[in-house]
């Protein structure tokens, strides 16, 4: 079972110069991601959680990936979401900040919680790789449909992920070598995962 998240951009020696994300034009190496990740979690220590403004981005991946990797919870915020249930997100999750590409215009829901850029341009000097947090830590925080009542937040920690990625690696049978095509939403279990 693998026990670290995030274990190739913790040691980009094995493959830091191959892409590890392609979004239409933008492509990050993992070197790339890993800086950028890390440049942007060292904005995230000490938080609880932080909500991710979930545009189908190369930005919105580079910042959960700077949450899991600050151990900071990701509440993704569906970007169609209506503002009563976004409403009631915000004030059930309370997250410190809010996470978006630059210029992406937030609605007022969002608008009042200080918000954090997240560029794909790696910082001139990239701090090093946060520790991995425990495997208990919360890592999403994703709010349900709300088909019964208003969203609910169902937390889950970092050893889910873990689990459902070794899952989906032994069912999918991937390698290292594949490359996937992903069509998932960002803010939805499996687009996240």
């Amino acid at each position: 079972m693998t026990t670290h998240l995030l274990p190739d951009l913790a040691d980009v020696s094995r493959r830091g110069d191959r892409v590890a994300l392609r979004f239409g034009d933008t492509a990050l190496t993992y070197r790339e991601l890993a800086a950028v990740a890390a440049g942007t979690a060292s904005r995230l220590a000490g938080l609880r959680r932080v909500a991710v403004w979930a545009t189908p981005t190369a930005e919105t991946c580079a910042a959960v990936v700077a949450a899991l990797a600050a151990g900071v919870a990701v509440v993704p915020i569906n970007p169609k979401i209506g503002k009563r249930e976004l409403s009631h997100i915000v004030g059930d999750a309370e997250p410190d900040r809010v996470l978006a590409a630059p210029g992406a215009e937030l609605p007022g829901e969002l608008a009042g919680l200080p918000r954090i850029d997240v560029t794909l341009t790696p910082p001139a000097q990239p701090g090093p790789w946060p520790a991995e947090p425990p495997a208990s830590t919360p890592a999403f925080i994703v709010y349900t449909s709300g088909t019964t009542g208003p969203p609910k937040g169902v937390v889950l920690p970092r050893r889910a992920l873990t689990s459902n990625l070794d899952a989906l690696a032994e069912v999918w049978e991937w390698t290292a070598d594949d490359v996937l095509v992903h069509g998932l939403p960002l803010f939805h279990v499996h687009g996240l995962i």
